[in-house]
């Protein structure tokens, strides 16, 4: 997957403003196979820390956290962890989704959403290692996304194997709903198979708990 923006203050400003057309079009080429080879890069400072404290919301009465109280991550920054125990998942979650970045963990393709955000979250990761538990999941299990600044939860309401090219344009025409949803993919099938695989095991899940962000800068103070 290309990247499209360097940095998310890019993309909250993009979005907050008139985001539709330059998201579209970089979602189109998503799920492209023939991006080059990234050079070998070191793993940089993560930004998550298990056993920190979350993030201190400003006001009792308040149901979200602001995004200028937390830290947002850069390209290649191990920012959050997944976890099943049912499943044995439990990943490191990066921004971004260079090949480096895909043998570190999960990645995630820097077009879409942070949690608590309230749009989509795509992430991506081998079917040899770090998304090799997705085949054990099923429709109602809760997958825990750690982050940086806070502790979430999304429950499996679908998972379905998808030719590459309907994945992506259902990402096309969904990236931008206003609904929070973790879509986790890899190649399917999980066995061998001669040449390069062109379908992917997808699992879809909302999310039940965990603090929105209050990001759009045309939001009241």
């Amino acid at each position: 997957m290309p990247v499209i923006f360097s940095v998310l203050g890019y993309l909250i400003l993009y979005v907050a403003l008139k985001p539709y057309w330059d998201t579209v079009v970089s979602a189109a080429s998503i799920f492209s196979t023939s991006q080059s080879i990234v050079a070998e890069e070191k793993e940089k400072h993560p930004i998550y820390d298990p056993n920190a404290k979350p993030v201190e919301i400003r006001e009792a009465e308040k149901t979200y956290i602001d995004i200028r109280d937390i830290e947002l991550p850069a390209s290649g920054v191990h920012y959050g962890q997944l976890y099943n125990e049912k499943a044995g998942l439990d990943s490191p979650v990066y921004w971004d989704d260079s090949y480096a970045i895909l043998r570190q963990g999960a990645g995630q393709y820097i077009g879409s959403f942070l949690p608590g955000f309230g749009r989509m979250i795509l992430l991506s990761a081998h079917n040899t290692s770090h998304f090799r538990p997705l085949r054990d999941l099923e429709v109602g299990d809760i997958i825990e996304f750690n982050t940086n600044y806070c502790k979430y939860e999304y429950e499996v309401t679908e998972i379905q194997v998808y030719n590459e090219m309907d994945l992506e344009n259902w990402v096309v025409d969904h990236l931008l709903d206003e609904e929070e949803v973790l879509v986790m993919y890899t190649c399917w099938p999980f066995e061998f198979q001669a040449g390069r695989k062109t379908d992917r095991l997808t699992v879809k899940a909302k999310r039940i708990s965990g603090y929105d962000v209050k990001w759009r800068l045309y939001e009241d103070e």
